[in-house]
């Protein structure tokens, strides 16, 4: 049985049973009474069957109905001061992830257009006369505390034929996190980490090595928290909501000190996870080696439901940073500018990230963010004068507008995360919109002659263009109706590179965010659209081989 499938629509109708009489609605929601059906040839458990399991965890098998629900004034579930809760909170995303139902972009809850329960992301408000689809939330959920409760819930699906979902936070731009027809398997009050200074994976004769035993619920602002408490550091992500022991480490888990310590799966220790069979089972490189090797990078849900996680916690270190902000020439060829910046920094990358150095870029046509991050104690900033002599040789085309460059700029990677690089994240995030991932491998032998770099280069500006140019020409109130698809959706597009040295090895990453273009609908129903200046992004860090992004 797979543990989770891709969450194809199908059209669910609900078959209630109330003394005596019966209706029917099409995405509908149900009750643990009630019969579900999706089709004449889809088997699904009868009431008394869901009422069993319900009596086996406890009574606390939940019925799950998108979080909007209550504000569709012609919704069932219409409450006008729930609603009032949701409108507060639907762009944030600490709330978004303590809900159920809810994921962080609102088009991984639809089964395609018009087929989920949204609101207007740029202006919340309640909805009168559409219906709030089921979508791809899944009918039922259970928010497991333990291993066994997991190992209960995945033997009773395998024996019943039900496709099971497994959420923590929401945190997936591929749409994992949600399933129609599904029975949701919640890991996010799975929470705690311990820090273990003598650490050795089970069955295994190795060395004691300091390590932090994360639970899948854990956020990497609490394992952070945990990390500086104890003088230790934990290889994590930007996000800091992300939860760490599901799909950022299952993805392979990539940090700002990856080009130094490797992804975090580099750093995994040991695993605590339930496979398909219902056996939890404790896996690392000494026992279950081989089911150890695929889940670090392998896939999020791809293996079983992960419950904990033991990493390695590495030594402290002060931060240092660089951060550039550049202007070019705006009275010339900003195009040919575009690509000769690129080229210029590809040309210096492999010597910059083989040394430990993690670079992002947020590159607009008229303003380029060049951001460097290091561990103090194993870099210095000297590494970089190359590519600064170079640039302020390049002058009458770039013109460097700011510059905060500074050795130990931060005392812990744990203060840079939770005080400044986490916040400058939230700060351009659009939690409750729309986001769709593509991604490209770039290996570093591409940056390794001029002509490569060029055409490396050359795509990276052509891939912002494609992201971009619908947004640049968007259609008229006429046309919307033919691209109501894509206008629903339309929010930030934006192109992420990464480049590593080769495929066998992961450790030297750095990645570069490209031009990102934002759209929101005005109280009138007109569409503006501007160029975000500078954009970082999170789930880059949690989807370990991304190159190419494009979020509408």
């Amino acid at each position: 049985m797979s543990l989770l499938s891709a969450p194809l629509c199908l059209f669910a109708f609900l078959y209630l049973a109330a003394r005596g009489l019966a209706s029917v609605f099409e995405d509908s929601y149900v009750l643990v009474q009630d019969y579900y059906y999706v089709s004449e040839n889809f088997s699904w458990p009868s009431a008394s069957t869901w009422m069993a399991l319900n009596d086996t965890l406890g009574g606390q098998l939940h019925t799950l109905r998108p979080w909007a629900a209550v504000c569709y004034i012609d919704d069932p579930l219409y409450d006008p001061a729930e609603c009032q809760t949701v409108l507060s909170n639907y762009t944030n995303d600490y709330a978004r992830e303590e809900i159920a139902s809810a994921l962080l972009w609102a088009n991984w809850e639809s089964c395609g257009y018009n087929n989920g329960c949204a609101l207007n992301h740029s202006n919340p408000q309640t909805v009168l006369g559409e219906t709030c689809h089921q979508g791809t939330t899944p009918p039922y959920g259970f928010a497991i505390s333990s291993a066994q409760d997991a190992s209960i819930i995945v033997k009773w699906a395998a024996a019943h034929n039900v496709k099971l979902t497994i959420k923590n936070t929401g945190h997936d731009y591929l749409g994992r996190s949600s399933g129609p027809s599904s029975l949701q398997i919640l890991t996010h009050k799975l929470k705690g980490t311990v820090y273990v200074p003598d650490f050795v994976p089970q069955g295994s004769s190795a060395a004691p090595v300091p390590a932090l035993k994360i639970s899948a619920g854990s956020q990497a602002e609490e394992i952070h928290a945990i990390a500086e408490a104890n003088n230790v550091m934990a290889l994590l992500g930007t996000c800091l909501t992300v939860g760490t022991a599901g799909g950022f480490i299952q993805g392979g888990g990539n940090s700002r000190l990856s080009p130094t310590y490797g992804m975090t799966v580099d750093n995994l220790l040991e695993v605590e996870i339930v496979t398909a069979d219902g056996v939890v089972r404790t896996i690392n490189a000494a026992q279950d080696s081989d089911l150890f090797w695929a889940v670090r990078g392998g896939g999020a849900g791809s293996w079983g439901i992960i419950v904990s996680i033991t990493i390695a916690a590495l030594p402290p270190d002060a931060i240092s940073s660089s951060s550039l902000t550049i202007g070019p020439d705006v009275t010339r060829d900003l195009h040919t500018l575009g690509i000769g910046f690129l080229a210029l920094l590809g040309k210096h990358q492999n010597q910059i990230i083989n040394a430990g150095i993690a670079t992002t870029l947020s590159f607009n046509e008229d303003t380029y963010s060049l951001t460097f991050f290091w561990p103090a104690r194993h870099v210095a900033v000297s590494l970089l004068y190359p590519f600064f002599d170079e640039l302020r040789a390049l002058s009458s085309d770039y013109a460097i507008l700011s510059n905060d460059t500074k050795e130990f700029m931060y005392p812990s990677f744990a203060n840079a995360a939770v005080e400044h690089v986490g916040p400058a994240v939230e700060a351009y995030y659009s939690y409750g919109g729309s986001t769709e991932l593509a991604s490209r491998l770039v290996p570093q032998s591409m940056l390794e002659n001029p002509k490569s770099i060029d055409r490396v280069a050359e795509a990276i500006w052509e891939g912002l263009q494609i992201a971009t140019a619908p947004l640049e020409d968007y259609p008229t109130s006429s046309q919307r109706d033919r691209r109501e698809s894509w206008f629903l959706s339309c929010y930030v597009a934006c192109a992420l590179l990464w480049v590593m040295d080769y495929w066998g090895e992961s450790k030297h990453v750095s990645y570069l965010e490209s031009g990102c273009v934002q759209c929101s609908r005005s109280a009138d129903g007109s569409w503006n659209h501007k160029q975000l200046s500078k954009r970082r992004k999170c789930m880059g860090n949690e989807l370990a081989g991304s190159l190419l992004w494009l979020q509408v």
